[in-house]
């Protein structure tokens, strides 16, 4: 059995760029699809080269781009309640933030080898977002998230099944602290399930 998806990219000119990907969901192809959850193993596979598994660092947040992104937080792979939370940066800044959250994904993948596989099944997990480059393999002028939701670095933006829940500087209206994101993940779940979330427009003032 086969299912399709499609991937919609937007430009700054509001022009689209399109592609479907063809997924085996049985067997050893059932596996093979496990790894599209890794950033880089998806990557590749849109860029039309052998897919791989995952290999991505305990130490540094996966990063993901313009041409995987709207598949990655999509309801498609994660976990029914799992919260993708997306730390929006720039290479060419320093940025004290993304290196308190980056503590704590490596506390939460340690012990594993392939983390973005291993994570499925966790309650929330990490992708980076580099505004500089991450609309280079769509050949866009302006980055995805920066014509949808108008980031800019240091923005975190919470995801459930596709839908945002979340985007700010601090968590829990306080800070970037472990514990003020531990009270935001609740806060986010329970905004879910109440049916509270941003519109797919929404965009930072």
């Amino acid at each position: 059995m086969m299912f399709f998806l499609s991937f919609l990219f937007f430009q700054c000119d509001s022009s689209y760029y399109f592609s479907r990907l063809s997924l085996p969901t049985e067997g050893r192809d059932a596996w093979f699809a496990s790894h599209l959850v890794c950033p880089v193993v998806l990557r590749r596979i849109l860029c039309g080269k052998e897919g791989d598994s995952c290999r991505c660092s305990t130490y540094s947040i996966p990063e993901v781009t313009d041409l995987e992104y709207d598949y990655l937080i999509s309801e498609q792979l994660s976990s029914i309640d799992q919260i993708v939370i997306v730390c929006v940066f720039s290479a060419l800044e320093k940025d004290n933030t993304i290196q308190e959250v980056a503590e704590v994904y490596r506390e939460q993948n340690r012990t594993r080898s392939m983390p973005c596989i291993q994570s499925c099944s966790d309650s929330f997990r990490f992708l980076k977002y580099n505004i500089i480059s991450a609309s280079k393999f769509t050949g866009s002028r302006c980055p995805l998230l920066v014509q949808r939701h108008n980031v800019i670095p240091g923005i975190f933006l919470m995801y459930i099944q596709g839908k945002l829940l979340f985007a700010n500087f601090i968590f829990n209206g306080y800070s970037t602290s472990a514990k003020d994101l531990q009270k935001q993940i609740v806060k986010t779940r329970s905004d879910y399930h109440m049916g509270y979330f941003l519109p797919s427009d929404f965009r930072i003032r």
